[in-house]
């Protein structure tokens, strides 16, 4: 009987873990603007959406499912099978990071396509409306729910086993 009630304390702990464990990745669409350091005018204009699969905060190239940029001329049509790197976008501070890889240098740009050709920090900023999502503390149930819950199952458990033996 000992073994029973540990055993269920065991798997009671364990399920509670688990729920606690589960963290759902943040997902985030954005459009943005190229915006040229010159003259301040539009270059070009784009959007994409991702999910932070690693949790870090940081949405990156591998996490992307979708990207899409067209520059003003009509030179550059890009979608997310021609990027080359990606600028890391802090999703918690809505910050476009420009340390992707472009133009012969290993950071500095938003974003690169075709080995190198990059919207570079050198001569573009980004304009880009995005609203971090609010952050909601994961709710943590004590110890004492935990083990109530188990108890209550124990205590039904030989409810049960006591009126099958009466019955029988």
């Amino acid at each position: 009987m000992l073994k029973k009630l540990i055993s269920l304390g065991v798997v009671a702990g364990v399920a509670s873990l688990a729920v606690l464990d589960a963290n759902p990745a943040t997902a985030a669409s954005l459009s943005f603007n190229v915006i040229r350091h010159n003259d301040s005018s539009i270059w070009g204009s784009g959007d994409f959406e991702g999910t932070d699969d690693d949790s870090d905060g940081l949405l990156k190239l591998g996490e992307l499912t979708s990207f899409t940029f067209n520059d003003i001329h009509g030179y550059y049509s890009l979608n997310l099978d021609d990027l080359f790197d990606l600028g890391s976008f802090d999703l918690n501070n809505g910050v476009w990071n420009a340390d992707a890889s472009g133009w012969g240098s290993p950071t500095g740009s938003y974003f690169s396509w075709a080995e190198g050709i990059a919207v570079d920090s050198s001569w573009a900023s980004m304009a880009y409306d995005y609203q971090p999502e609010p952050q909601t503390p994961a709710t943590v149930p004590e110890p004492g729910t935990v083990a109530a819950l188990a108890l209550m199952g124990v205590s039904g458990l030989l409810t049960k086993r006591k009126l099958s033996k009466c019955s029988a």
